[in-house]
C-alpha cells in the first residue's frame, strides 16, 4: 500500500509542478496587466463614492429633521454601521486570484508566456497605461451622469419616508 501512494504521489507531482508554474505565470501577467493597481483604484473608488452618497442621504434626512445633539449621534451612529456594512470584505488580491482563476483557465503555458512577453514589451507597457487612464476616466464619466439620478431617487425616497413617517404617527 506505502509504494502505491509513494508511486500515486510521484504521478500527481509532474501535475501539481505544472499547476504551481502556471499559477506563477498567471500571477506574473496580472502584474504585468497591472490589474492589482486597477483593481485598487476601482475599489478605493467605490468605497469613496459609497460615503458621499450615503452622508448626502443622512444629510438630506437631517435637514427634515430636528433632531437634539443625542439623536444627531445615534443617527452619525446609523451611517457608520450602515457603512462598515457595506464595506466589501474583499481586497485587491483576492479579487486578482479569482480573475486569474477565471482567466487562466482559457490560456496554455505556452499563450501565457507570450502575454507576459506582450505586456512586458513598450507596447503592452503603453496598453496597460492607457487602460488604466481610459477605466478611471470611464468611472467618473458613469459617475457624473449617475450622479443627478441618484439624487432625485434620494430626494423622492426621503420625501416618501416623511410622508409615511408622518401618516404612520408612530414615532415614540
Amino acid at each position: 500500500m506505502k509504494k502505491f501512494l509513494i508511486a500515486l504521489l510521484m504521478a500527481a507531482f509532474p501535475f501539481w509542478a505544472q499547476a504551481d508554474a502556471k499559477s506563477e505565470k498567471l500571477k506574473s501577467l496580472m502584474e504585468a496587466q497591472g490589474l492589482l493597481s486597477m483593481f485598487e483604484e476601482q475599489l478605493a473608488m467605490g468605497e469613496e463614492q459609497s460615503k458621499v452618497y450615503g452622508q448626502q442621504m443622512l444629510d438630506q434626512f437631517m435637514a427634515q429633521m430636528n433632531p437634539n445633539e443625542e439623536f444627531q449621534k445615534r443617527f452619525s451612529s446609523a451611517f457608520n454601521n450602515f457603512m462598515s456594512k457595506i464595506s466589501t470584505p474583499w481586497g485587491a488580491e483576492e479579487i486578482v486570484a479569482v480573475w486569474s482563476d477565471y482567466y487562466g483557465k482559457h490560456f496554455t503555458e505556452k499563450e501565457l508566456e507570450e502575454l507576459y512577453n506582450f505586456y512586458t514589451s513598450e507596447l503592452g507597457k503603453k496598453e496597460v497605461s492607457a487602460s488604466k487612464s481610459a477605466l478611471t476616466e470611464f468611472a467618473v464619466h458613469f459617475q457624473k451622469l449617475g450622479e443627478p439620478i441618484f439624487q432625485k431617487a434620494t430626494q423622492e425616497y426621503i420625501q416618501e419616508l416623511k410622508i409615511v413617517a408622518a401618516e404612520c404617527k408612530c414615532r415614540k
